[in-house]
């Protein structure tokens, strides 16, 4: 046998100064004290979006939470603040032209470019340490049942923890976004064998080491010092695993707080750990602690002579008489239990290679600290200890003795955060791990877009004329071409969606006018596909529509000469509306139907023989020519373009974009369309993008309740006259506050955009680049003109003279090379 104590360590190591012993339960960690902890991750409201009374409301709530606690708890809130690298891999991305993949490599590219990108992850700690008892006979009297008095001290302890946590989860869940760190099991070997992950012993070891990488279980987790793999040198600069380390402790308090005073903290462009510890006191023992300082500072209010001699003098001090008037009202909160009191100790951890850059951004940390009332150091030979008392789960290092309530703790801790969107694309219906729509580097923390909130993807945009709603579109449209098998389907206004529909090999009609190839107007046969009974039924109201479109009320007779017309087509050769007219046998209907055959002026659009519209993945519909001809032309058009879409949809990725919804918010007939579209398409997996500049039209369309239910999501773009009366009440209408009312009055045009949602609210930069600009923000009368001359000249390389005629060559070679 080979003596291994040479090669054994007897001395004390970082493992002993690390609290956790094992994992007892389900995300609830047990430490070497006998303490036993659990963690949630969760993410309060946009900061920059809410309002004072907003904030004063979300710091009472949690106030009124945590000061049910008292003696034996901890809570730690951490705010973490990560770079973000990491743009939607190319692996998930399922472009299908190289217009839209050049789009999408710039974006890329630019993010990547800028390597100030940084997110905040927000941790909520909270552990319990039981009192100590000893077990004695009063317990079998104390449980009336039998199976509560076998119960071990340890069960008891367990199972009062849980209950406790649980209803403190219930509560925070009311006025945060809230997800607890559980164990999750996985599988691996193709199925064969289950192994289990721990996000809250993940987390702890994040902040022991820095690093962030899932922390796999054994089968016994227990004696879990395993985790601690670091090497700490203690120093006036510590270093942990050849990393240096640095404290920014907050030690001085302002005279008073209000909610979200240290909210800049959690802003800086820099990674870090912002850990507030809080030790909660009994309101007994809080009495207690204050009584002490009250009679401390009593003894200063009158000199030491004239207190023994029993004499009067003028000499008092009142800065003392002040303090003991504060201490007093602050024993009466405490009797009150309003608030709890307790140890307060926030630091920033921060880990560097190099002791200059970490010396940089200590001092970068202490002058923003400084610079919002509070008092801040630089640790030196507290580091070690002051590091220490900012793991979770720590109860004995770093402890400051000044007592702040839980009023002043929901106003100093980060319940406020900047919203970066979803990492993902939250539609159930889309594959598993879906990137998102759009991702932008706006700011100093990046910004994910998602027009989804879980299966509800519709979208209200609005905005004044001029503020960039229809670049928004076509980035909208291009980007979302990265999901397989993505359909798009827009009524555009304007030729704005024309280059990036021809760019990315689209079909646009210009309805009304003359096709792009073939240079003949575009004709319709509604009748041409009766081969179902919806189809036939739907044909025969579509009938209906255009007979009451002329003037004609519409009887049972009517509706019967109709369907029995509709049932001898659908097995007849010819389907056009001559045909249907040339059959039907009532006179007022053949007279009704007469302008819209070929004999009539609109014959030109719906009385064709075979239909000219052939469905793609992307189309889009021109409607400004058609929009001229009247109501008695564009409701008929656009109800059978509606129901071609209808039946393309068939659970793949679907976008409908509605530029200039006004015009169709405005007719009965549509908003009874939109309304149905709104509450059914979702289970089609298709959302419905509303685009107006008309607020007006808007707020008269009869539908604003179902606007602002069913579209979960709303970008408004800027507008200066957001704040005056008649515009101000369309905003609040849709609940709109008064801070995002001036966000929205005092946004940039053509630059930034306010999306709110359920998730969250964010101002954001779209960030364009050359090439994004090339095809989703030329819509001039110049641009369309010179884009259809280099169209007719080259042919589907006009994408590659368009770009070098604007000065991007490096994008156009990449177009050759595909």
């Amino acid at each position: 046998m080979v003596a291994l104590r040479r090669f054994r360590a007897t001395g004390p190591s970082f493992a002993d100064l690390v609290p956790y012993a094992g994992l007892i339960d389900n995300g609830v960690l047990l430490l070497k004290d006998g303490s036993l902890m659990a963690g949630w991750y969760f993410a309060g409201p946009d900061a920059e979006s809410a309002t004072d009374l907003e904030r004063n409301d979300l710091s009472r709530q949690i106030n009124a939470i945590l000061s049910r606690l008292g003696s034996g708890w901890m809570i730690q809130v951490e705010a973490v603040r990560i770079p973000t690298v990491d743009y939607p891999s190319k692996v998930h991305c399922f472009f299908p032209d190289p217009v839209t993949r050049a789009i999408d490599a710039e974006r890329r590219a630019h993010f990547a470019s800028e390597r100030t990108h940084f997110e905040s992850r927000h941790a909520l700690i909270l552990t319990y340490r039981p009192p100590e008892t000893k077990k004695t006979a009063l317990t079998r009297y104390i449980y009336s049942d039998e199976e509560s008095r076998k119960k071990s001290y340890a069960d008891t302890v367990l199972a009062i923890f849980k209950n406790s946590i649980r209803e403190i989860e219930q509560y925070l869940a009311n006025t945060l976004s809230i997800r607890r760190m559980e164990t999750r099991e996985t599988s691996e070997r193709g199925g064969e064998r289950i192994v289990h992950y721990d996000e809250l012993l993940q987390f702890a070891r994040f902040c022991i080491t820095g690093e962030n990488h899932p922390v796999r279980l054994p089968i016994v987790p227990m004696y879990l010092d395993w985790i601690v793999t670091a090497e700490l040198q203690h120093g006036l600069t510590p270093k942990v695993e050849n990393r240096f380390l640095g404290v920014v402790a907050i030690d001085g308090l302002p005279s008073e707080s209000w909610p979200g005073i240290l909210n800049h903290l959690d802003l800086m462009p820099l990674t870090y750990r912002w850990s507030s510890r809080f030790i909660f006191l009994d309101a007994e023992e809080a009495r207690q602690k204050l009584e002490r300082t009250r009679k401390k500072w009593q003894q200063k209010v009158r000199p030491f002579f004239d207190q023994l001699f029993q004499t009067e003098s003028r000499a008092i001090d009142r800065d003392a008489m002040t303090m003991v008037a504060e201490t007093e009202d602050a024993i009466a909160q405490a009797s009150s239990q309003l608030v709890a009191y307790g140890y307060y100790t926030p630091v920033v951890i921060l880990f560097e290679d190099h002791r200059e850059a970490l010396q940089d951004k200590a001092e970068a940390v202490r002058r923003l600290v400084q610079a919002e009332g509070f008092g801040a150091r630089i640790e030196t030979l507290n580091a070690t200890d002051a590091y220490l008392g900012s793991l979770p789960g720590n109860w004995y290092c770093n402890v400051r003795e000044p007592l702040i309530n839980t009023c002043n703790l929901s106003d100093l801790i980060p319940l406020n955060s900047v919203w970066s969107g979803n990492p993902v694309a939250p539609c159930p219906f889309y594959p598993p791990d879906s990137p998102p729509l759009m991702q932008v580097a706006s700011g100093s923390t990046p910004f994910r877009l998602n027009l989804h909130v879980d299966d509800v993807g519709h979208t209200l945009i609005f905005g004044p004329t001029g503020s960039g709603k229809s670049t928004l579109l076509a980035l909208i449209a291009s980007q979302f071409r990265r999901y397989e098998r993505a359909q798009i389907f827009a009524f555009d206004k304007g030729n704005s969606l024309y280059p990036l529909t021809l760019a990315a090999g689209g079909d646009h009609y210009e309805i009304g006018g003359e096709t792009e190839e073939e240079g003949r107007a575009l004709a319709f046969c509604p009748l041409s596909d009766l081969s179902t009974d919806g189809d036939r039924a739907w044909a025969t109201e579509w009938i209906e529509m255009l007979v009451a479109l002329q003037g004609v009320a519409i009887t049972p007779d009517h509706r019967n000469a109709i369907s029995r017309q509709i049932e001898l087509i659908a097995s007849a050769p010819g389907r056009s509306l001559s045909d249907f007219v040339s059959g039907v046998q009532m006179r007022e209907i053949k007279e009704a139907l007469h302008p819209y055959t070929v004999d009539g002026p609109m014959g030109q659009l719906l009385d064709a023989e075979q239909d000219g519209l052939s469905l793609g993945v992307f189309q889009c519909f021109e409607i400004e020519q058609l929009m001229n001809m009247g109501e008695r032309n564009l409701v008929p058009v656009l109800s059978y373009l509606f129901r071609r879409i209808e039946k393309r949809l068939t659970g793949d990725p679907s976008l409908i974009i509605l530029d200039e919804a006004w015009l169709m918010l405005g007719h009965p007939v549509f908003r009874s369309k939109i309304r149905e579209w709104l509450k059914v398409l979702r289970k089609a997996n298709c959302a419905v993008v509303l685009a107006t500049q008309s607020i007006s039209d808007a707020e008269r369309s009869g539908i604003i309740d179902v606007l602002k239910e069913s579209c979960p999501t709303k970008i408004c773009l800027p507008n200066g006259a957001a704040r005056e009366p008649g515009t101000r009440e369309f905003y609040e209408r849709i609940g709109f506050n008064e801070r995002q009312i001036e966000i929205v009055s005092t946004a940039t045009p053509k630059r930034e955009y306010y999306v709110a949602t359920p998730e969250g609210r964010r101002l954001f930069d779209m960030a364009l680049g050359p090439v994004a600009l090339s095809f989703v923000g030329a819509s001039g009368k110049t641009d369309l003109k010179r884009i259809r001359a280099l169209k007719s000249e080259h042919g589907q390389n006009w994408t590659i003279h368009w770009l070098q005629s604007r000065g991007v060559f490096h994008a156009s070679s990449l177009l050759e090379a595909e």
